[in-house]
């Protein structure tokens, strides 16, 4: 220990007097010697700075939480080094410190240097030392003798880890202090153990705290809800419904909690199958059975898994006569995009535009076709945006997400009173978009059924709910999308071209990305605009990102460079510029492998190059003008290739080369 001591020593006394830094320094210590250089004379003696009465008083109050978590782990601490000459010190994030214990002899040593409670450790201060640098650096750190920038301080031994928040803030620090000759190196593996130890108490301090307020606060969160809900067990327990539930289901308040949900109230079998499932629905209409009376309403349910217990299903419950409403709220979250919106300056997109400029304003069926993720669903709502349908429903109806078993039902709707299932009927998504448009996404997947019905009700203009002979007028303009070859599934006989006619009076094919390479450039502009704004950034892209956008296929489109991006941002930091190592791995391997088919074809072209110069070179023994001529260049660049495949004209006019000749 005595030399390691003196090596210590010997390394510091190199670097005050000559700024010559020792390789056996640790680098951590290394770079806090080179902060104290500049502002600290490391032969001065100390000047402690400690707070008056008053404010350690205000800062233990402060950290009220912190110190009474550290306390009993400092305590434990203590009991293994007792009679060590140590002590153990709690400092904030600030450095002053908070709560110390110890052995006398260390606490009467440390006091002139300001190692006490309401003492600053800072490194501005005392210079390097063990308390501070996990306030600086965030990692743990071990000081013994020399290692202290100030000579006042190569008695002492300490080492020290920081504390962070759940947040990852830096909390303070836990440290061990002793004499120099006392030093163990265990002791930085002790604080990083104690400085965790505080670090999970925390966590289960601030979890407990929080499941309070959240129990405390339930009821009144869940009575201020407009919506109703209503929540119950796997055993069909009801645990808990809200004011607007009740007032729904007409129950009087808290009468049916704790009871039996089967016998106060009937769901329809779909949504049956759906809870023995555990399927979640989302913003279903329904109607519900409550005793003698019919509810009707918009339903949603979720499932919340629970261990060793039966799992809670959560329903809410909107009343039928929001749901317009609710499609109007929809409408106005997703169609403020316009045609101009669809950027891009390539040919195929500014088709594109014009194409949808002349659809926007006809009441004529649309059919877009492309790719997944070339922006079908995008395009379908600037189009309805910029047309005289703008001030009505947008709705969305997704051909693939839906049972083919329940999709008649959704489409049309069922007649009160028609079906046990649907008590209380159900308005068909004709009617919910009354006055808007009526967008079918993937309508490929529509069932044979589900096309002829859609066909007659373009045909007619009007819609009969299941189990209805009322017509209905459906006022409503028709956009599709499709990413499949949909004249294949006509010969198939899986697509029925009535319907195929009638959806495409205009029809917009959206190019891939691959096509359309050149609006990169502005495509990741615009993304990169909003992805900043979304999240308080300034991200820039290095050149050679762009560089290897332009050259990466993007099998998934718009869409997968738009993910690409929101997965940078979220990974760099606040002003990066992003750069190729902030990119997903599988662009690259895709590269790769293009890459290599690309030098075949590279050496491929090369060698057609050889031998066409070769052969026109002979013909003409080495006249550029007539080579020239022949190959449809310039005699400068006939010329420029045949130095770089050390060829001169000259030696055509004395000598034969043959065809197949590589030149040496």
């Amino acid at each position: 220990m005595n030399l390691d001591l003196d090596t210590l020593r010997n390394a510091w006394s190199e670097f005050v007097t000559g700024h010559v830094l020792s390789s056996v320094i640790d680098p951590v210590v290394a770079n806090s010697w080179e902060r104290c250089w500049a502002r600290l004379n490391p032969l001065h003696k100390t000047t402690p700075v400690k707070l008056s009465a008053e404010r350690i008083l205000s800062i233990q109050k402060t950290h009220k939480e912190l110190i009474s978590v550290a306390r009993p782990i400092m305590e434990d601490i203590y009991q293994y080094v007792e009679r060590s000459d140590s002590a153990v010190v709690l400092v904030n994030g600030a450095g002053y410190v908070l709560d110390m214990l110890g052995d006398p002899s260390i606490m009467q040593a440390a006091r002139p240097f300001g190692i006490e409670i309401g003492g600053s450790i800072s490194e501005m201060q005392i210079g390097t030392n063990a308390l501070a640098l996990p306030l600086l650096d965030g990692v743990p750190a071990r000081t013994v003798g020399a290692e202290h920038y100030l000579e006042d301080l190569h008695w002492l031994a300490g080492a020290a880890a920081p504390v962070f928040s759940l947040t990852g803030r830096p909390l303070g620090a836990l440290g061990l202090i002793s004499f120099a000759e006392n030093s163990h190196p265990h002791s930085l593996g002790l604080m990083v153990a104690g400085a965790k130890a505080i670090e999970g108490q925390l966590q289960i301090a601030n979890l407990i705290a929080e499941q309070n307020n959240q129990l405390s606060e339930l009821n009144t969160i869940l009575s201020s809800i407009s919506e109703g809900i209503l929540v119950w067990d796997a055993r069909g327990t009801i645990l808990q419904a809200n004011s607007a539930a009740m007032r729904m289901l007409n129950w009087p308040v808290l009468s049916f909690v704790g009871k039996p949900l089967p016998n106060y109230v009937d769901f329809p079998e779909y949504i049956d199958e759906a809870l023995s499932t555990r399927t979640p629905i989302k913003d279903i209409e329904t109607s519900i059975c409550v005793g003698e009376q019919i509810v009707n309403c918009v339903v949603s349910l979720n499932y919340v898994a629970r261990l060793n217990a039966p799992h809670w299903i959560i329903m809410t419950l909107r009343p039928t006569e929001l749901v317009h409403a609710l499609v109007q709220r929809q409408v106005g979250a997703q169609t403020s995009f316009t045609i101009a919106d669809f950027v891009g300056k390539s040919t195929k997109i500014q088709q594109v535009r014009r194409m949808a400029r002349a659809a926007a304003p006809a009441e004529a069926g649309i059919l877009i076709r492309g790719e997944s993720g070339t922006g079908k669903n995008v395009l379908a709502r600037a189009i309805h945006q910029e047309g005289p349908r703008a001030n009505g429903p947008f709705l969305i109806f997704n051909c693939a997400s839906i049972p083919n078993e329940f999709i008649l039902t959704e489409l049309l709707g069922v007649e009160e009173g028609s079906h046990r299932q649907t008590m209380g009927g159900r308005p068909s998504k004709f009617e919910l978009a009354q006055g808007g448009t009526l967008y079918f996404q993937d309508v490929d997947q529509l069932p044979l059924q589900a096309q002829t019905v859609l066909t007659n009700v373009m045909d007619l203009g009007i819609v009969l709910r299941l189990g209805s002979a009322r017509a209905i007028p459906a006022n409503v303009r028709i956009i599709a999308s499709t990413s499949a070859n949909l004249e294949k599934l006509i010969l198939e006989g899986n697509f029925h071209p009535d319907l195929y006619y009638r959806l495409s009076p205009f029809e917009i094919e959206l190019p891939p990305l691959r096509k359309r390479k050149g609006d990169i450039p502005l495509l990741v502009e615009r993304i990169l605009e909003r992805l900043n704004q979304q999240h308080h950034k300034n991200l820039s892209f290095a050149d050679e990102v762009m560089e290897l956008f332009n050259q990466y296929h993007w099998p998934g489109n718009i869409r997968e460079l738009e993910v690409t991006l929101e997965r940078t941002a979220l990974h760099a930091d606040e002003t990066s510029i992003i750069s190729l190592a902030h990119l997903p791995n599988h662009i690259f391997k895709h590269l790769h492998a293009t890459s290599e088919e690309f030098e075949r074809q590279t050496v491929s072209l090369d060698e057609m190059e050889r031998d066409a110069i070769l052969s026109a070179a002979q013909e003409f023994k080495g006249n550029l003008s007539q080579m020239a001529k022949r190959l449809g260049l310039s005699r400068t660049t006939i010329w420029r290739r045949m130095k770089m495949l050390e060829l001169s004209p000259d030696e055509f006019r004395t000598k034969a080369i043959y065809r197949n000749t590589v030149p040496s």
